[in-house]
């Protein structure tokens, strides 16, 4: 049986609620990169600066401060997102696709020691609805721009080409980050994940040359 999702006891109304709510969740991104799993409600608050009951007026658990913390990236992540898709008006096919693995790699890179605790911590947390409607979103920007390209569809569902292909890149970088860190600086690493999406897209690598049509 699935648990019961983990609220919020109460959410901030006032400026000075809200800015604590705001500390909490981002010493929560600090604690879980040096500690991982490991990171406790208690250090979360000390680095914050609050106390652990004042932490307790909004997150009831552990789990709760890491999936709060969790949509907030998400919230970035769509940021990202939505910035490619504006680009698209302006990129070729082939050079869109390498944008957006080199987005992924560079934020992989950047904090590697903090998604590697993400990776980690995952297993523990249940997905929250604003969760799962994030990563939808990130799926339903994926297939927006596939069907501009008809020609990568070949008749295929968006949604289920950009589910398996969206999917795939971040369970590979997942992986990479949670075991083997160093590859995420490897020069070949984002020329090997653009293959692998082409291969998950059908799309032949003469398609993906410049000069090739939009």
């Amino acid at each position: 049986m699935a648990k019961p999702r983990k609220k919020r006891r109460r959410a901030p109304q006032q400026a000075r609620s809200k800015a604590t709510v705001d500390a909490i969740v981002e010493a929560t991104g600090q604690v879980l990169a040096r500690e991982g799993a490991q990171a406790t409600a208690t250090g979360v608050a000390a680095r914050a600066g609050v106390s652990v009951g004042s932490l307790y007026q909004y997150f009831p658990s552990k789990e709760a401060l890491i999936a709060t913390f969790l949509e907030r990236r998400l919230e970035q992540d769509l940021a990202v997102a939505e910035r490619l898709a504006v680009r698209a008006r302006e990129l070729r096919p082939p050079a869109l696709l390498r944008a957006a693995v080199e987005e992924m790699v560079g934020m992989y890179r950047e904090e590697r020691e903090l998604y590697a605790s993400v990776a980690e911590a995952l297993p523990l947390i249940e997905q929250t609805p604003e969760l799962r409607r994030g990563l939808d979103r990130l799926v339903e920007i994926g297939a927006a721009l596939l069907r501009a390209y008809p020609t990568w569809l070949r008749g295929r569902d968006p949604e289920l080409v950009a589910l398996v292909t969206f999917h795939a890149l971040r369970g590979a970088l997942f992986r990479i980050v949670a075991t083997t860190p160093e590859k995420l600086d490897d020069p070949h690493l984002v020329e090997l994940l653009v293959a692998g999406a082409r291969g998950f897209l059908g799309v032949e690598a003469a398609e993906h040359e410049p000069g090739a049509e939009r």
